[in-house]
């Protein structure tokens, strides 16, 4: 069973990789850079919470899973975000 340390914990580490993903996207659109090294690195970020995500929830419990899975969910709309603001970033430079 996961404990209550843990889950807080994952919580923290995602809520602060959801914080540096956001500020990547924000610089990205104010200055209209390319993808940077910084940028990758917070999508990695965010894939490797959701992966330890996944891990956590086999050991949950349901209050805990149902937690998690809403964090999941925070994690995964940032990740779609970073894509797709990616991608208009690429666009708007081809242009």
């Amino acid at each position: 069973m996961a404990t209550r340390a843990s889950i807080d914990e994952m919580i923290h580490q995602a809520k602060a990789s959801i914080d540096q993903a956001k500020y990547e996207m924000s610089l990205a659109d104010q200055n209209g850079y390319p993808i940077t090294a910084s940028y990758v690195e917070a999508q990695q970020g965010l894939s490797q919470i959701e992966q330890q995500i996944d891990k956590l929830m086999h050991s949950a419990n349901h209050q805990q899973k149902d937690e998690l899975h809403r964090l999941h969910l925070q994690v995964s709309q940032c990740m779609n975000d970073m894509i797709l603001d990616g991608v208009d970033l690429e666009h708007s430079r081809d242009l």
